[in-house]
């Protein structure tokens, strides 16, 4: 008997209370293509990425080719003849397609240097020896996401492997790459390869595979040769009930008409028509699917129709309204929603949380009022939505990187079917989706028709788009070619169609007889198979119909109930437990870099780290001191959070500042005829002005001509030095100051001291008010949720109507005069009284290192900045009193934001991975829950990130 070439053997896997596998035992045959089935949330990508060597299971063994392993890292699993190509794409945005396909192991001359021409070459004809057209020196970032995939199966199958592990392979190929590839794996199976692939199309699972194994909850349901299986059986298994696998078409009674598209033209990166002169139209009550082979034109009609591509001529009319250069949200309000077909780069912002992916295009009451969140009311909808589109393993507060590609798929489904739209523009609506979804959506958008939409259905799916079709337009080469309507499509005419032959008489003739046999058959299967409601397949009416053959296990969701306040208080302190360890980390290793220099120095550790942690809060003016350094730092991290979290690099904040204190000393010097407090208001009003301009400037720049906002804030920073250094010793100059400074302001205008010996006064009140007022809006406001869709630093914010052009500006003003009223409250505080030309130590530069600190968190910003103040001013009396120079906080200070930031831009799941090797890490993860920044893919559980990663956050410097 041959050998398995892997045996998983009682492996398990959790995260805290799931069980993502529950004792999984699966053997593959070598030269045997094996399928593993199963709904979203069942546990195969979390399986596969413990063979893949990118995660390790809690309990059980891994046996390749006859012998015992741990999998420990991809690279270990590369050794051993293992390669997976993912569902998500692991590929450089910025890099050819050559140069991904041979990352890691570069092709190089006889010099040395990188030898692309080679490299081109070798995919080139990879290209052609498996049927998969790609140019190699075309960017990743400008391939449609059918492009990519092919990128994905190209580099797998240009290493030679044993074992090749197949996620979704075919999810964005067309039915013809479809052949092509099954042609390779078929190939690679008859040469000796094991190949796991998993797949939801179960059609396909039938024609290529020998074996099946079918999961349920993270448990093997059963495996049984593909032979005698039919689709049914294996939807069965998967799902505990039975499941209708083709719609039966119901008549549309179409009406007036919601989409109207005119002789559109559109240009891609290129330069290239995209579109040429297309027309179509979409009535309400009706479903107009469009077919065509990737590329041909089909993302740029549904892209051009939500307004995120430009129009180069032609129109756009929606309910009687011209939309062609109306902005999204224009389009959204006026009665369109959207399903695109990346989910990950447009239809969602990945390191938000479900209900902040949910209700960007729901802001009206009760989820928000006069534009401020009202978070019970939003998470209740969120809830509800769950609960209807029977998303698996999500709760409002659940990070939707977490969840697997099809909850995804659902939670922007709920979203976009929610706004109950006149027009449903959908592209690749079950794309990763299992076959109980599919039956959901497919049946949900049969009900928006129903329900009066008029429905725009672009799927690579052929068999999708035909069965859910009233009429069928097939596109090629940017336009339309072909029209079908339920009665005359058949995959024979519609596939010669998308080739560009227009179908003959006899072709229609042969769809007509197809169609009635194939009506017959499913009119026949629907009258002993129930047909989930459009209205919501829910989660207890699945296990209600579910066969009850196995015992309760532990799956755990956050669905139900809303959270209790003692849970909600016990899940925001873990989250504060978490997010705190890399900022303690850091400070740790730069307090130890710290002791050995002042050990070098001579000097004793200890007492130095005393005198400069401790000796601030030993007397009044230490104290006086700590609140004169707190001030500032508080007020101007806050401003660099708003900014950060929006992905926009404003190190201004110095200049910002300079400004702001000079503007409010003028107003102060100047309006002496102001009464007292009113006067103080104008000096923090001409603060807030001076800084809010010289915010306004740089993202009024980025806005239009896209200018680098690092470039932009930095100039204006010295520009500001050197303008207020003329202004103090030219115009402005008072002859008796003896420095570079300002005249006084009023007397009257001065904040009060209440307790003055300790330096306590007004000044403190306000800059811990304008912090906790920022932080607020960041984190409570229809605007703060706006910053940060920006933030996420992909097409998210675009997609649900955010304009770019004027949160920039906006978000620029704000930084800029939180950052002025730093400077004016300095000005009317005890240390100031006027403009001084050296009041600032680089407070503007070092508000970054406290957000950084913080990790833009605006509360942990806080005690960050205490923090920093705090070693600021015990830096004099550490000098003092030790003679260890006042320059080692600088080095500390230094080393810190060096640490933080070095951990920005590694890979977060290297990270996860070398903290996975502790043994205290792997033993809390399983008795406890996630570690620090472990997010469980609820379902295909795999590690994925909750933090931006530097690639895709600009905040993250």
């Amino acid at each position: 008997m041959t050998t398995p070439l892997l045996e998983l053997r009682d492996i398990t896997k959790a995260f805290g209370d799931l069980v993502a596998n529950d004792r999984i035992s699966l053997s593959v045959m070598p030269g045997r293509v094996h399928a593993l089935v199963g709904e979203n949330g069942a546990g195969k990508t979390t399986l596969m990425t413990m063979v893949a060597g990118t995660a390790q299971p809690d309990s059980g063994r891994i046996v390749f080719d006859g012998r015992e392993v741990e999998i420990t890292s991809p690279h270990r699993a590369a050794s051993l003849g293992i390669g997976m190509v993912h569902q998500h794409f692991k590929l450089v945005p910025s890099l050819t397609v050559a140069a991904n396909v041979f990352l890691g192991r570069e092709l190089r001359t006889q010099r040395g240097t990188l030898d692309t021409a080679a490299m081109e070459h070798e995919v080139a004809e990879l290209s052609r020896r498996f049927g998969l057209a790609i140019d190699p020196k075309a960017r990743i970032s400008s391939l449609s996401v059918g492009l990519r995939q092919r990128v994905e199966v190209l580099k797998a199958l240009s290493h030679d492997t044993r074992l090749l592990i197949l996620d979704e392979p075919t999810a964005v190929l067309t039915p013809q790459e479809t052949d092509e590839l099954f042609v390779v794996v078929r190939d690679l199976a008859r040469k000796g390869c094991a190949v796991l692939f998993i797949s939801h199309k179960l059609g396909e699972v039938l024609e290529i595979a020998d074996d099946v194994t079918v999961i349920r909850d993270g448990q093997v349901i059963d495996t049984r040769p593909a032979a005698g299986l039919s689709q049914a059986d294996i939807a069965q298994m998967m799902v505990g009930r039975e499941v209708l696998l083709r719609i039966a078409h119901t008549p549309a009674t179409p009406g007036d008409v919601v989409l109207s598209v005119e002789d559109l033209t559109v240009v891609d990166h290129r330069g290239v028509n995209a579109l040429t002169d297309l027309s179509l139209q979409v009535r309400s009550g009706e479903i107009v699917g469009i077919a065509g082979v990737e590329g041909n034109g089909q993302s740029e009609l549904a892209a051009a129709v939500a307004g995120m591509q430009p129009v180069a001529a032609g129109r756009i009319v929606l309910d009687g309204a011209e939309i062609t250069t109306a902005p999204v949200a224009q389009r959204r309000a006026a009665g369109l929603a959207y399903i695109p077909e990346d989910r990950h780069e447009v239809g969602s912002g990945p390191n938000l949380s479900v209900a902040e992916n949910v209700i960007p295009t729901h802001l009206t009451p009760p989820v928000a009022r006069y534009g401020w969140v009202d978070n019970a009311a939003a998470a209740a909808f969120t809830r509800e939505l769950i609960e209807q589109f029977d998303i698996r393993g999500a709760g409002p507060a659940t990070p939707i990187s977490s969840l697997s590609g099809g909850n995804m798929q659902k939670v922007i489904i709920a979203r976009e079917f929610a706004s109950e739209p006149r027009l449903l523009a959908v592209s690749q609506p079950t794309r990763g989706v299992d076959v109980g979804a599919m039956e959901f959506v497919h049946n949900a958008i049969v009900a928006r028709r129903d329900a009066g939409a008029g429905v725009l259905l672009l799927s690579a799916d052929l068999n999708e788009v035909m069965s859910l079709s009233d009429r069928l337009l097939v596109m090629h080469r940017g336009r339309i070619v072909a029209e079908f309507t339920q009665e005359t499509m058949s995959e024979a005419a519609v596939g010669l169609a998308m080739a560009g032959t227009a179908p003959t008489e006899e072709d229609i003739a042969r769809a007509r007889e197809q169609h009635e046999r194939t009506a017959a058959a499913v009119a026949t299967s629907a009258q002993g198979a129930p047909v989930a409601q459009a209205a919501g397949v829910g989660h207890a009416a699945r296990e209600a119909t579910a066969a009850p053959d196995r015992p309760a296990r532990s799956r755990r969701t956050e669905r139900g109930a809303p959270e209790t306040w003692s849970a909600r208080v016990a899940r925001g302190a873990r989250r504060a437990l978490a997010a705190s360890v890399q900022p303690v980390v850091a400070i740790v290793l730069a307090l130890l870099i710290g002791m050995g220099i002042i050990l070098a120095l001579g000097e004793n550790p200890m007492d130095a780290y005393d005198q400069l942690f401790f000796s601030s809060f030993r007397t009044p003016f230490g104290v006086a001191a700590f609140l004169a350094q707190f001030i500032p730092l508080v007020v101007l991290a806050s401003a660099v959070i708003v900014s950060f979290r929006a992905g926009f690099f404003n190190i201004g904040g110095e200049g910002q500042l300079f400004l702001g204190a000079f503007t409010a000393a003028w107003a102060g010097f100047t309006f002496t005829g102001l009464p007292g407090p009113v006067l103080t208001l104008v000096v923090l009003l001409a603060g807030f002005v001076g800084g809010m301009v010289w915010g306004f400037i740089p993202g009024l720049l980025l806005a239009l001509w896209r200018v680098d906002i690092i470039v932009t804030t930095l100039m204006m920073s010295s520009i500001a030095a050197l303008l207020t250094a003329y202004l103090v010793t030219g115009p402005f100059k008072d002859p008796t100051a003896g420095m570079a400074a300002s005249a006084k302001i009023a007397p009257d205008a001065h904040l009060p001291l209440f307790v003055a010996r300790y330096g306590i006064g007004l000044d403190l009140v306000i800059a811990l008010a304008i912090a906790v007022v920022l932080g607020l809006i960041l984190t409570r406001s229809t605007w703060g949720l706006n910053v940060r869709q920006l933030g996420e630093m992909n097409r998210f914010a675009e997609y649900t109507g955010v304009s770019a052009k004027k949160m920039s500006v906006q978000v620029m003003s704000l930084a800029g005069g939180a950052a002025g009223l730093a400077g004016a409250i300095f000005v009317l505080g005890p240390n100031g009284g006027r403009f001084l030309q050296n009041f600032s130590p680089g407070y503007g530069f070092l508000g970054i290192t406290v957000a950084l600190l913080a990790r833009l968190n605006p509360w942990a910003a806080i005690l960050a900045a205490a923090f920093y103040a705090n070693m600021m001013s015990g830096a004099n009396g550490m000098q003092i009193n030790t003679d260890v120079p006042f320059p080692l906080v600088n080095v500390l200070q230094g080393i810190i934001i060096l640490i933080i930031t070095a951990v920005f831009v590694i890979d977060r799941r290297t990270r996860e991975r070398i903290l996975a090797m502790l043994p205290f890490r792997r033993r809390g993860a399983t008795a406890s829950g996630p570690g620090p920044e472990t997010a469980a893919r609820q379902g295909d559980v795999a590690v994925a990130p909750v933090a931006a990663s530097s690639d895709h956050h600009r905040g993250d410097v």
